[in-house]
């Protein structure tokens, strides 16, 4: 079940499950070191996962959502594909079992859009780590753009081209089950 719980500066704190969830999305990431910055920021924030993703690669916030239910539910059951539920979100969400491969088509890219997805199952811990990381960037309410997460049909025929399916003439719903089911197949295998 997915409940929104609260919202912090123009942000939406989700729960899914035990975990809270919440998103940071920029048209424009300028940081010199994205990795570095992610490495830090996990440093400092020990009780929070977070994953920087190109949002090209959401389709929409129910993609995102469907995606974690299936990495909590691998967790829960001890069959995770990767042992940081981070990369298995990343890796899940491009529909990948190759983590470089993963990185280079999902992953963030300096001076381009940029969405971060952050889960806790401490609501105070990810309410700090937020406004850190909306301080740390420099995001203010207007650069914040959730619109980088809807679906749309030119985002379907993105995703379709880089990812190598078929492009068949699906509606929104029909392709949001195809993400879904093709998330859920991921295997290393």
């Amino acid at each position: 079940m997915i409940e929104e719980i609260k919202t912090i500066r123009n942000l939406h704190l989700y729960k899914i499950d035990a975990i809270f969830v919440a998103t940071i999305c920029s048209e424009s990431l300028s940081v010199a070191d994205i990795g570095a910055t992610i490495a830090t920021f996990r440093r400092m924030f020990r009780d929070v996962m977070i994953q920087g993703i190109n949002p090209s690669f959401i389709f929409g916030k129910r993609h995102m959502f469907e995606v974690i239910k299936i990495i909590l539910e691998s967790k829960k059951r001890k069959i995770n594909i990767v042992k940081r539920l981070e990369m298995e979100f990343l890796m899940r969400l491009v529909c990948s079992n190759q983590v470089d491969k993963a990185i280079n088509i999902g992953g963030l890219k300096n001076n381009g859009p940029g969405c971060f997805v952050l889960l806790s199952g401490k609501k105070g811990a990810i309410i700090e780590s937020l406004k850190y990381l909306l301080k740390y960037l420099g995001i203010n309410l207007v650069a914040q753009n959730n619109s980088l997460l809807s679906a749309s049909k030119e985002k379907m025929i993105y995703i379709c081209e880089t990812l190598e399916f078929p492009c068949s003439n699906f509606n929104k719903t029909e392709f949001l089950k195809v993400l879904t089911e093709k998330a859920a197949l991921v295997s290393l295998r």
